[in-house]
């Protein structure tokens, strides 16, 4: 009688490793739906402070805004004339630049327009290797002697959105002359001869749209390779608007916040939470970790194939001389120290 007493008792009574196993998804579950019930709220609220503020947060652009309706100025490949380039020709409505003169191509278009009308410039090109730089250079009616440049952002084989107001004053009044140039990186492969098209042109005036794909453009094509030893590259390049990382933080923070608020007003009202902030808290980390590493995967497999066609089964003089900080300068390469070096 004893041991089938004692056999029915340990039946009935749960170990407390199933206990704890049951209570895992009973705190995870609930928490991982608040925290991203949060998180998303927390990024319209913030989506609404960075539009209700922006003339704040980047006074650069007030010069552009209250321009009214302006439409988009469409150019079109063969409306550039090349004035620097090894070789090229027109196909169709593009421009096919086949080779480099002396590491660079340009090409150049003479339309006037005001320069507070369109604070944003997409150039529509294809074939833009890892071995080439492009920039886009313009004259003003105040000072025709001077060709001031910014430097495009890659995406793949194309470049970004670019945001003109960080031309500063040299960006203002009357645009002259337009141009698009591809310049070889120091270790002078001039694009590894893949040809380049430019298939057009688009200025842009502002707008709430024009914000948002810019914004995409920066976090989602961050700089590649910068050739220090170890891995430093900045957030967003240089000409970019707003730091994917501040972003990330401020949504963690102001998600706990509203977590912690949303959890006041349960309690005003009676009513017990379903898991501890605590758990929601680090839910929201998780999910700021997620935001990050999303933005940044797809540009480490592009970091991938930019390493492998610089250095991938190559002797070692060549991937010195294939990494532009190291040993790739047009005119100091130290080739007499080579292999060793």
């Amino acid at each position: 009688m004893t041991s089938d007493t004692n056999a029915q008792q340990s039946t009935a009574s749960p170990s407390p490793s199933s206990e704890q196993a049951d209570e895992a998804p009973a705190v995870w579950v609930p928490a991982l739906k608040e925290a991203a019930i949060a998180f998303l709220t927390a990024a319209l609220v913030l989506a609404a402070v960075y539009s209700i503020w922006f003339r704040d947060f980047h006074p650069e652009f007030v010069r552009f805004m209250d321009r009214g309706d302006i439409p988009t100025l469409a150019l079109q490949g063969n409306q550039f004339i090349p004035i620097q380039a090894g070789d090229g020709n027109y196909d169709g409505t593009h421009a096919v630049i086949k080779s480099y003169l002396n590491g660079a191509a340009i090409l150049e278009i003479k339309a006037p327009f005001t320069a507070e009308d369109y604070p944003f410039i997409a150039f529509d090109i294809s074939g833009l290797t890892t071995w080439s730089n492009a920039f886009v250079f313009w004259q003003t009616a105040a000072e025709p002697g001077n060709v001031h440049r910014l430097q495009l952002n890659r995406s793949g084989d194309e470049v970004t959105q670019v945001a003109m107001p960080y031309g500063g004053n040299n960006y203002s009044g009357e645009i002259t002359t337009l141009a698009i140039g591809f310049v070889s990186d120091p270790t002078d492969h001039d694009n590894e001869g893949e040809p380049i098209t430019l298939k057009g042109v688009e200025l842009r005036g502002f707008s709430g749209w024009g914000v948002a794909e810019q914004l995409f453009e920066d976090w989602t094509n961050p700089p590649l390779w910068q050739g220090y030893s170890n891995n430093i590259v900045r957030g967003i390049h240089a000409t970019g608007m707003v730091y994917p990382n501040a972003v990330a933080n401020l949504l963690v923070v102001l998600g706990v916040a509203l977590a912690w608020l949303w959890r006041k007003r349960n309690q005003l009202r009676g009513r017990l939470p379903q898991t501890r902030l605590l758990a929601v808290a680090l839910c929201l980390c998780l999910y700021g970790w997620g935001f990050n590493d999303v933005l940044r995967w797809h540009w480490r497999v592009a970091q991938l194939l930019d390493t492998q066609e610089r250095y991938a089964g190559l002797p070692y003089e060549e991937r010195i001389y294939n990494n532009p900080i190291r040993c790739g300068r047009r005119d100091d390469c130290f080739e007499h120290l080579l292999p060793y070096f």
